[in-house]
């Protein structure tokens, strides 16, 4: 049987123990999280086996294999400052949507035993009371292996994945910081965005259609999260920023050719279907 510990046990940490334990594999779960709520709800729910008190105490855990990463950008920062001594033969698997801030302090650290993998996958609830076993069964996580691991870890990562009905892409960190930066990163700060922009004055509870409703569920997410996640990704945000007021700048000075405007309309409706 092997150790692991998830670090941090809130949506994605809480939805992982849940799927493992219900996996198969002979994992032996520890988990550490500072609301003590959670790490008893999930002894309760026998999602893991052992909880851990005091983030202290990890490194005294015998024959850990695997510490998984799934608090904040720079909560993980911070336990990787505080857990950075940890021989190599246990393997950090950060769960990060963002990965630059923390790849820039673990090339400063000198760390080599340290992995990404991003499942694209979760909500913009929050909190081990949200956590599912479904969670991440049928889709994909990007494993960024900044450090070029090979052998039993990157088996032993694919395995737990696997096992849990996820699809692992392979991608470099660059790519990965600029194409969820499109696909997420970007969407996030247009909704947020979105809503900083809406008269305070205005009663819009009762007109809220179907578009500005997707919009309030995106700015529902952890405000503490997403400014990492902007923070850690700013320099794709920023281009991608300066290209979305580009092109609405295009779109709102068609105003006055509603000919154009529609062919133009129809042109980006063509190119959504294609994706």
């Amino acid at each position: 049987m092997k150790n692991i510990l998830i670090l941090g046990l809130g949506l994605i940490g809480g939805s992982l123990a849940k799927a493992l334990k219900e996996s198969g594999l002979d994992y032996r779960i520890h988990a550490y999280d500072p609301d003590q709520l959670s790490l008893e709800n999930a002894l309760n729910d026998k999602s893991i086996d052992v909880a851990i008190d005091q983030i202290e105490a990890i490194p005294q855990i015998e024959d850990l294999s695997l510490i998984i990463l799934s608090s904040s950008i720079d909560k993980t920062i911070e336990n990787l400052k505080l857990l950075k001594s940890i021989g190599e033969k246990t393997l950090f698997v950060s769960l990060a949507s963002s990965l630059t801030s923390i790849n820039d302090f673990v090339e400063q650290e000198g760390m080599k035993n340290i992995i990404f993998t991003h499942p694209i996958s979760g909500s913009h609830k929050s909190g081990y009371e949200n956590a599912s076993s479904e969670l991440f069964n049928q889709k994909n996580v990007i494993s960024v292996n900044v450090n070029d691991l090979q052998g039993n870890q990157i088996h032993e990562i694919e395995k737990m994945w696997a096992s849990i009905g996820s699809n692992i892409i392979n991608m470099s960190l660059d790519d990965h910081e600029r194409f969820l930066m499109f696909t997420s990163h970007l969407p996030h700060l247009i909704a947020y965005t979105t809503m900083l922009s809406i008269d305070d004055e205005l009663d819009i509870s009762k007109f809220s259609a179907g578009g500005l409703k997707e919009f309030l569920r995106i700015a529902e997410s952890s405000p503490d999260m997403w400014a990492d996640i902007f923070s850690s990704n700013s320099q794709n945000l920023t281009v991608g920023s300066e290209i979305f007021i580009k092109n609405l700048n295009k779109i709102i000075d068609l105003f006055k050719d509603p000919g154009t405007l529609k062919e133009l309309l129809s042109e980006i409706k063509n190119k959504k279907q294609k994706l």
